[in-house]
């Protein structure tokens, strides 16, 4: 015998994170500061990080293997990958140094066809409704010429930017772009920065606990709207 009701199931909203210490919050917190945990506690939706300091394209398959099981019900997949394969830190002490723009912007651009190769990975390993975040790298880069080639510096955050936007365009995911400017007013040498230096001996070059949550913040208000 048939009900005469239909049912409809629902899946409830969830977060998986992978990727690299932005995402997983290198030095600033642990994974409990992360972003991707505080937009999960911001939209009380359930959250866990699989991302891993240090880690570049070629980590995100065993990433994928170990997130697995949260990846078979996830509703939404955030992550940052590729800084390392960059090497941001490098590429901007690079600039600073000896403003070798050209050679890290050579070296930004070409990391395009592996950016698709890996969101399409990513792609492959979940659901078709789940919706797949790339998350941009903060542009923490202080300004007031507080470094030496600093709007060299600046151009570098946005050649990332822009390959790392149109990688995802070309894969058909989606990506926060909002994330980049997250740092306005909180820079680097700033008065009250949302980032370590460059030249910090821990930490180097990521968000402290108070930049994590900005992140998580604008990543939750994404989420939300793009429900």
């Amino acid at each position: 015998m048939h009900s005469k009701y239909s049912y409809v199931y629902l899946d409830v909203n969830s977060i998986v994170a992978i990727g690299d210490s932005f995402t997983g919050a290198g030095s600033g917190g642990g994974v409990t500061k992360s972003y991707p945990i505080v937009a999960g506690n911001i939209l009380r939706w359930p959250a866990v990080n699989y991302a891993k300091g240090g880690a570049v394209m070629k980590d995100i398959p065993g990433q994928l293997v170990k997130a697995a099981s949260a990846l078979a019900t996830a509703t939404h997949v955030v992550f940052t990958i590729g800084g390392n394969d960059l090497g941001v830190a490098n590429s901007l002490l690079q600039v600073i140094l000896a403003n070798n723009i050209t050679g890290v912007t050579q070296k930004a651009k070409s990391l395009k066809p592996q950016l698709v190769s890996t969101y399409n990975r990513i792609k492959a390993a979940v659901r078709p409704q789940t919706k797949i975040y790339a998350v941009a790298y903060v542009d923490f880069i202080s300004v007031g010429n507080k470094i030496p080639n600093e709007a060299s510096c600046h151009k570098i955050m946005d050649i990332l930017t822009d390959t790392i936007k149109e990688a995802t365009q070309e894969a058909g995911i989606a990506f926060i772009e909002s994330v980049k400017t997250a740092f306005t007013g909180h820079e680097m040498f700033s008065s009250e920065p949302f980032v370590d230096s460059l030249f910090a001996s821990t930490n180097a070059a990521h968000p402290n606990s108070k930049g994590y949550a900005k992140i998580g913040e604008l990543v939750a208000a994404h989420l939300l709207i793009d429900q």
